[in-house]
């Protein structure tokens, strides 16, 4: 399981084990295996997902600082500028697709009692 989740591709993994692909492949057409995979997977995202977030707000201070710079060409500026209104309305909008989610989950969740 470990060579499948630190390979890009399930021939990587199983070469790296040097197993046949055809064992791979079953292993992961398993249900317990597939679920376990799966899971592991799931917190390795959720891991590198927490540490990008950490890093957020340093990458959003260098990102404002070249934009502010004017010692750096304005093609730079203007793509800091970019960088910034751009992740600022994707986090914007993906707040607020979560909260109509969480809406929609509520309503649900009332209308089934």
């Amino acid at each position: 399981m470990s060579a499948l989740l630190t390979h890009a591709t399930v021939t990587e993994a199983a070469a790296s084990v040097s197993i046949p692909i055809t064992t791979a492949y079953n292993w992961l057409r398993d249900n317990e295996f597939s679920r376990e995979y799966r899971e592991r997977k799931r917190q390795a995202v959720a891991e590198a997902s927490a540490f990008l977030q950490f890093r957020l707000t340093e990458a959003a201070g260098v990102i404002r600082a070249l934009m502010n710079d004017t010692k750096v060409s304005p093609r730079t500026r203007l793509d800091a500028a970019r960088a910034l209104l751009e992740f600022g309305y994707k986090a914007y909008t993906d707040d607020e697709i979560i909260a109509r989610i969480e809406q929609l989950e509520q309503s649900m969740g009332d209308s089934g009692r």
